[in-house]
């Protein structure tokens, strides 16, 4: 009777979708999700569909760009020595990497500086800065990093040197004196496209600088690597980050780059079709593992060796370290979550705040995505080592978790990041007034239904909408992603025809018909929901559509991501369970006077049709027939062969209306929550057995001993009942 996650979707219209349809030669299916994303117009669908590399936008749009290639021109003419500072996750390593590749190209004298994870966190600081001198550079280039450093920068130019920041984080507020900031989130920026990882703001300095010196499209050569940072980093895969990634992917199967084939190799990925899916879960996490645990370094000479032996030995190095990250993940995963059921009131905090003795600073990120995922709710990890907390960060659609660190502020040694991830660090001291102040600022922008999981419908559709051709039409819209997800559709009034457990009972196995409709559905790890629902129940279901091929034959399949009873079942049993409240404490003590019976139905319909999807049908009064509210013997009879039948020591009932629906479909009677409850409550009056309340919708049965046979008319509760069905033949007439 609960509703799990929230389901939400435009209208879209159908005229529309089919004249755009007609228009574009494009299956209306596939008009309808591109409609629902804001692509609406047959140019917008042509370039979101067919995307090209001439479509980037002119990189010299960005805010000192220009000073950038300018500096890195005179670098390059005078045989300078330039050094990369970057960052070690993978948008850090590749715009590291490629920048690397991409002046030794040119003849510069290049070297490169990530910071250690552990001892020195995430940006710039003064201790690098002293190590990177001894390097002897004269022009220093930032990659995924140093928008925030303004004193480091300041000692970087005291120092005599140059530095280019290349950034695409939030800026905090005043920008770093440096020779140029490039970086689209700089408040006077007009660059059109906000969204660039790291990499991405790279991939632009190398475009601007082949434009610069008519190197022609050898920019192009680095897609591959800018793709992998792209997708890593979580970035939102539309506009110029859907093209880079659409035209990306292929060069990732084909890749001329030693080091990525090493690792693609080493992963199992050897000839198989990648995709984004797989980029995010089985080579990036490989590429992590290189800062998590240990020298992110590893990672650019990956990328940038030459030398096949070294870059097989690197991967297969990484590919370990990736087993040793999991391994240290599952041990901080659990004993995060001792922390949060035993110190976390969850009732009373919107932002998790948790933190443990040397938890490791490479993985804590990743932990707390999986405790986000899990609670739906902010979730901030620290690892307290020497009196300081330093940790990681990740949020939910609705807060911006960089706004509200910057809230923060004053309690935090150093914080940066984006609206959904970010990283931080203050002293323990300051730990319990940091999680006052930021739960103070959750409640203040967030609501209670914003910590409830949500479903993106990107259309609501049913069986004329779903064909061979547009099922496979529905592949243009990848690479999928933040951003662009894969499509999600819901379906209204699918019947079950019959409902299984597979894979160990993991998962859910649907077989769903509408009016000589019928299809497949699995819901992976969805198996627990085999008992909260019964063969002939009507369902809404919200679903990916996939082509499954077995035996070279291809079939349309329903892959599950939510499903629920349909929302007019749900009223009706919504109905019974609040009439039931009534109709006890009024109509079966004996109150039955001046239409009140009437006034019951009235207030019961009222308040059920105001809590549902259909508000606008509050007024109307939903009369049951007595058939709908009152057993007869035959309906006793069933309902107590049934608990008899399923019950050893006890009988656990969760939910009556479920428990309803399975006596209904078994014996082929009419039966709900109210019936149902009502049979039970006279069998326990004629002693047959005990129930007692268990949680709210549900009952917890123990059949007595050897009690003979009753007689119905020794109950009273069946005799108010017979009584009911008399005012009830009255009010229908």
């Amino acid at each position: 009777m609960t509703r799990k996650r929230l389901w939400t979707c435009n209208n879209i219209s159908e005229i529309d979708a089919r004249r755009i349809s007609d228009e574009t030669n494009v299956p209306t299916l596939l008009v309808k999700v591109l409609l629902n994303r804001g692509i609406d117009d047959c140019e917008k669908i042509r370039r979101f569909i067919d995307p090209s590399l001439e479509d980037l936008n002119n990189p010299f749009l960005m805010k000192d760009m220009d000073k950038a290639v300018k500096r890195v021109k005179t670098a390059l003419a005078n045989k300078e020595k330039i050094v990369i500072y970057g960052d070690y996750d993978v948008d850090g390593i590749t715009s590291t990497s490629i920048l690397i590749d991409f002046l030794s190209r040119l003849g510069a004298t290049s070297g490169f500086y990530i910071p250690d994870r552990v001892d020195e966190g995430y940006g710039i600081s003064i201790a690098a800065v002293d190590k990177i001198r001894q390097m002897g550079p004269s022009l220093i280039i930032t990659a995924d990093c140093g928008i925030t450093a303004v004193d480091e920068v300041k000692y970087i130019k005291e120092c005599g040197m140059d530095i280019i920041i290349t950034d695409h984080h939030e800026c905090t507020g005043v920008l770093p004196d440096a020779y140029a900031v490039v970086n689209p989130h700089r408040p006077d920026c007009a660059y059109p496209f906000k969204e660039l990882a790291g990499v991405g703001v790279v991939y632009k300095l190398i475009h601007a600088l082949c434009i610069e010196m008519s190197l022609g499209d050898i920019y192009q050569d680095y897609v591959d690597l800018v793709t992998l940072g792209t997708v890593a980093d979580v970035v939102p895969l539309v506009e110029e980050n859907r093209i880079i990634v659409k035209y990306g992917i292929p060069k990732i199967e084909n890749t001329l780059n030693i080091g990525l084939k090493a690792l693609i190799n080493n992963s199992g990925l050897e000839g198989k079709k990648i995709t984004s899916s797989l980029i995010s879960f089985v080579l990036a996490p490989r590429i992590n593992a290189a800062g998590r645990l240990g020298d992110a370094g590893r990672g650019v000479r990956l990328f940038t060796t030459k030398d096949e032996k070294e870059a097989f030995e690197i991967a297969l190095e990484l590919n370990e370290e990736n087993r040793n990250r999991q391994d240290m993940e599952s041990q901080i995963f659990s004993e995060v979550i001792n922390v949060i059921e035993t110190k976390v009131d969850l009732d009373r905090e919107k932002v998790i705040v948790a933190a443990g003795e040397s938890w490791h600073h490479g993985v804590i990120g990743i932990v707390a995505s999986k405790v986000t995922e899990r609670y739906y709710r902010p979730c901030l990890l620290l690892s307290v080592e020497n009196g300081m907390c330093k940790g990681s960060g990740r949020s939910i659609e609705g807060f911006n978790l960089f706004e509200a660190l910057k809230h923060c502020s004053s309690l935090l040694t150093k914080y940066g990041g984006h609206e959904l991830a970010a990283g931080l660090s203050l002293e323990y001291s300051n730990l319990e007034p940091f999680k006052r102040m930021i739960n103070e600022y959750a409640d203040s922008v967030l609501k209670d239904e914003d910590l409830i999981p949500r479903i993106r419908i990107d259309a609501v559709i049913d069986k004329h909408d779903i064909n061979m051709e547009s099922v496979k039409a529905l592949a243009v819209l990848a690479p999928f992603g933040a951003g662009n997800p894969e499509p999600v559709f819901s379906y209204d009034k699918l019947r079950i025809s019959d409902i299984r457990t597979v894979g160990e009972d993991r998962h859910l196995k649907l077989w769903l018909q509408d009016n000589g409709f019928y299809t497949e559905a699995i819901g992976f790890n969805m198996g627990t929901l085999v008992n909260e629902f019964n063969t002939g129940d009507l369902l809404d279901v919200a679903f990916s559509l996939e082509i499954n091929t077995w035996n070279s034959n291809e079939k349309i399949q329903f892959n599950l991501k939510d499903i629920k009873l349909n929302k007019e079942v749900v009223i009706k049993n919504n109905y019974y369970f609040t009439l039931d409240k009534y109709i006890e404490n009024e109509v079966l003590n004996g109150y039955n006077k001046d239409g009140s019976l009437l006034k019951i139905f009235k207030l019961v319909s009222k308040k059920c049709f105001a809590e549902s999807d259909c508000p606008e049908e509050e007024n109307m009064v939903f009369i049951p027939c007595a058939d709908d509210m009152v057993p007869d013997r035959q309906d006793l009879a069933a309902v107590y062969l049934y608990i008899k039948a399923n019950c050893a020591e006890h009988l656990e009932i969760r939910d009556l209306s479920v428990f309803a629906g399975r006596i209904a479909n078994g014996y082929k009677i009419k039966m709900n929550y109210f019936k149902v409850k009502k049979c039970i409550e006279i069998f326990e009056e004629l002693k047959l057995l005990k129930a007692e309340p268990f949680g709210e919708y549900g009952m917890l049965i123990t059949l007595n001993g050897n009690t003979g046979k009753k007689d119905l008319d020794n109950s009273s509760i069946f005799k108010s009942l017979q009584a009911l069905k008399k005012s009830l033949g009255k009010l229908k007439t």
